[in-house]
């Protein structure tokens, strides 16, 4: 069944579709409605909000924000869903991440060179024309500079990059109410991007998240084996307990091999329409 997909990226952030490409996907599987997520920033939705008009698709203006990890975890991201693109505070986090990323970019390229991988900031600020300084670029070079070694980009996340990697650090990020607050401020609803990835803190974060007025928990994503057993009843249980909103999607960034394409993951019509009727009675805090 093709699921409404509120998760995925552009070029904007590290995506490597444009927001036009991603519409044109999204309308050749007719798939009613979607939502691009980009990384700390939201520039990427009003262009597709406008061919996603023209072709009659319900668009949502959404952002992914990250947050700086609490004790424990590596990754804590946060979806705005519904909100305002041009409200001040959605375009001052733009700015403030990308200090933060250059920052966490210049410190895994010192990690590299200390592991004998010859790779320099200046190198990545060339890649990107200056735009983007996440780890997909990194890895990017990395693969041109050593393609004996890395044939895929999932190889220099898992021995370098990813979680577990060698050179990982860990992401500097708006705190958790701050973000809440700033989506709410915009009109938009805040959703916990893939909660499973909290691991055994998980519980004590969504609870913190509960107190800080968070909305609702993603419960369909990609890829498919990523849910651990019984995670997904867990959380199901802990959403109608607290009355979270369910969303979902694929996290979509490109085309790639063992990962599901937009529409795959993500949340049934009546689960969108009980998305939407919940940021209509909510949206005016």
């Amino acid at each position: 069944m093709i699921k409404i997909d509120l998760h995925m990226h552009s070029n904007h952030s590290d995506g490597d579709f444009s927001p036009k490409e991603l519409v044109n996907i999204v309308f050749n599987k007719r798939i009613s409605a979607m939502a691009i997520t980009d990384h700390d920033k939201a520039t990427a939705n009003k262009e597709a909000e406008k061919y996603a008009k023209e072709k009659g698709i319900e668009y949502i203006h959404g952002i992914e924000i990250t947050i700086t990890p609490p004790e424990g975890v590596r990754e804590l991201h946060i979806v705005g869903l519904f909100i305002d693109s041009e409200k001040e505070e959605i375009k001052t986090i733009s700015e403030r991440h990308k200090k933060y990323a250059i920052d966490t970019a210049k410190k895994i390229i010192k990690k590299l060179n200390e592991l004998d991988y010859k790779i320099s900031f200046e190198e990545l600020v060339k890649e990107t024309k200056g735009e983007h300084f996440g780890r997909p670029f990194i890895a990017k070079i990395l693969m041109k500079k050593y393609p004996e070694k890395f044939q895929e980009r999932s190889q220099v996340f898992e021995e370098l990059l990813g979680k577990q990697g060698k050179a990982f650090v860990l992401p500097k990020g708006t705190e958790l109410e701050e973000a809440i607050k700033i989506i709410h401020n915009a009109g938009g609803i805040a959703i916990v991007a893939h909660p499973w990835y909290l691991g055994e803190n998980m519980n004590k974060i969504l609870e913190e998240f509960v107190s800080f007025g968070g909305d609702g928990i993603e419960l369909d994503y990609s890829p498919k084996d990523s849910i651990p057993e019984n995670t997904k009843e867990i959380l199901e249980d802990f959403a109608k307990k607290n009355n979270l909103i369910i969303s979902g999607g694929t996290d979509f960034h490109k085309l790639d091999e063992g990962k599901e394409e937009i529409g795959g993951r993500g949340i049934s019509k009546e689960e969108f329409l009980k998305l939407k009727n919940y940021h209509q009675k909510n949206a005016k805090r």
